[in-house]
């Protein structure tokens, strides 16, 4: 027995790497996503508790912020003004995509293979470039509109109204409500259905009794996100609603910030509060209404689909009117915008090949400014994207892929910066930088500043591709590598991330579209020297300058091209040499 001791007691360098404890860095991956994700909030809620502005002396504990935000009639209009357009875009976006979900999921459309994906341009275009795509058709100078009202004498729609913005409203977040929608329908069983034909009814009873009844849960979920996300409009209001003097609370806290005679007054903080409130109770109610949701699902599909309803004689107009709403609403727009950015004025009284110029695109070669906003946003897109995703895959395989004791709070604290109005964090981080003397200095007179609070905004939208595609990697690959000597940061590094690979890709790919077309976080934050292209389309636009808007906001679809080209040819590439 003594002669095996010696060989025994001495063990390998390599064995006893992989015996270390994975705790520290593991709290560590947690301590920084929830630093990141917290930290921003806390001097939001001091700033708006004082007298006076953090840098001037003499501050003391107020809430006079919230009495002057409360009795000032502007922000009262503002907030009823978010709530109607708020309202009116969610029912429009929830009517329009649960009825688009059925037809591509539950009818025989014809086409519906291509209108399904093409329903989801809106969240693949720079939101500015949409809403300057309309505002060159549809506005009340647009181009299309003095067709419809001077040439055909017909009465023209008005954008610039409250139903005008909450129309666009709904185009650009309907595809949430047509994704989740269709996801529950794709899931359904379809057995259901059938059951409601044999027993002799039509397409409109199966719709009324199974099909819409199934989406309840879906159209619950989807309208609080949307509503949320109506809450923190910038663009729309300070695109379309300043000619028409309607303000929302975001335009209102950047109107105040940007005109006030004190530099950043608290009422600023008090009004990002108020929507980190509204937010925050709407992000609870609907996990409180969806607690339950298992009791209104129809199954999970162990069976066939459904055969497809019949739309007898309105499947061609069905189609038509379908392939007629994406033309308008997003492929129009968007030879809008390309048009505008090409000639000195678009007008109907000259012939636009008569107005044609390169001005505009030349402008933004020889604009120092907004030259340094395409490759600034270019820099934080890539490097942004590439170290949010390595970041939130770490936390998300220790959320779900271990045994790490705060792992359940991981999810949530990855969920909340989505959930809460760019806006909001805009004023937190400017805040933050300001009194956390290092490295705040640093990162308040430079990009990275606005690097770290787009990517903090939207690290969200990393989790929810990486979640679903690691619920699909069973965890006992990771505990028959534990067996086997390895440890779990081994076990990630070999066997977890390998297999996440191509939802790694998607990840990637989705937050460097997010991350060179966002720009509501980091309006407060930019500075000469730091521009982006969203921040830079705003001031532009306020100097009355479309044509150079246009132009750029057509570089960001150039972007998002490339970047959507590249992800889907190394998809198509990785499925050619599995094939």
């Amino acid at each position: 027995m003594t002669s095996f001791a010696p060989a025994a007691a001495p063990a390998a360098p390599r064995d006893r790497r992989r015996r270390l404890p994975t705790g520290p860095g593991q709290y560590l991956v947690w301590a920084a996503v929830a630093v990141l994700t917290l930290a921003p909030l806390v001097p939001l809620v001091i700033t708006s508790l004082r007298s006076k502005p953090y840098y001037l002396p003499g501050g003391v504990f107020s809430v006079d912020a919230y009495r002057q935000l409360f009795a000032d009639p502007a922000f009262r209009q503002a907030a009823l003004n978010t709530a109607v357009f708020a309202l009116t875009a969610t029912a429009l976006a929830l009517l329009l995509g649960a009825a688009f979900a059925v037809l591509v999921a539950r009818t025989d459309l014809p086409g519906r293979r291509w209108l399904g994906p093409a329903l989801l341009a809106p969240l693949l275009i720079p939101p500015l470039g949409l809403i300057v795509g309309w505002e060159s058709l549809y506005g009340p100078a647009g181009y299309l509109t003095q067709l419809w009202s001077k040439n055909l004498h017909l009465p023209a729609w008005n954008l610039t109204s409250l139903p005008g913005m909450s129309v666009l409203g709904a185009v650009v977040t309907l595809p949430i409500a047509y994704l989740t929608c269709k996801a529950v329908l794709d899931s359904g069983d379809g057995s259901l259905e059938d059951a409601v034909r044999a027993s002799g009814g039509g397409t409109v009873r199966v719709l009324r009794t199974v099909t819409v009844p199934m989406l309840r849960t879906a159209l619950l979920d989807s309208g609080m996100l949307i509503f949320t996300l109506c809450l923190e409009v910038l663009g729309i209001p300070l695109f379309l609603g300043r000619p028409a003097h309607i303000g929302f609370i975001a335009s209102y806290l950047y109107d105040t910030w940007n005109n006030s005679a004190v530099p950043d007054p608290p009422i600023v903080s008090a009004g990002a509060i108020l929507l980190l409130l509204v937010a925050s109770t709407l992000l609870v109610l609907r996990g409180r209404l969806l607690r339950h949701s298992a009791r209104y699902a129809a199954g999970t599909r162990a069976t066939a689909p459904a055969r497809p309803l019949e739309l007898g004689r309105w499947r061609r107009p069905a189609a038509t009117a379908m392939t007629g709403f994406v033309a308008l609403t997003s492929v129009v727009p968007l030879l809008g915008l390309a048009l505008m950015s090409s000639v000195t004025d678009l007008t109907t009284l000259v012939a636009p090949w008569r107005l044609w110029t390169a001005a505009n695109w030349q402008q933004l070669w020889d604009d120092p400014t907004l030259h340094r906003a395409i490759t600034d946003s270019l820099l934080v897109g890539v490097i942004g994207s590439a170290a949010t995703v390595a970041l939130v895959a770490l936390a998300t395989v220790i959320a779900h892929h271990s045994g790490f004791r705060l792992r359940r709070t991981l999810p949530a604290l990855l969920v909340y910066p989505r959930a809460t109005p760019g806006i909001v964090f805009g004023v937190g981080f400017f805040w933050l930088f300001l009194i956390v003397d290092w490295p705040g200095a640093m990162l308040r007179t430079s990009l990275w500043g606005e690097l770290l609070a787009l990517c903090v905004r939207n690290m969200t939208l990393a989790y929810i591709v990486l979640a679903p595609a690691l619920a699909r990697i069973s965890p006992e690959l990771s505990k028959a590598a534990a067996a086997s000597g390895a440890n779990w940061w081994t076990a990630t590094r070999r066997i977890t991330l390998p297999l996440l690979r191509p939802a790694l890709l998607g990840a990637l790919v989705l937050m460097f579209v997010t991350l060179v077309s966002d720009y509501d976080p980091v309006v407060f934050l930019t500075k000469p020297g730091t521009e982006l292209l969203g921040t830079t389309m705003l001031q532009t636009w306020s100097k009355g300058l479309p044509g150079p808007v246009a132009a750029m906001a057509l570089v960001q679809v150039l972007l998002v091209a490339l970047a959507l080209a590249a992800g889907l040819g190394w998809t198509l590439r990785r499925k050619a040499r599995h094939a």
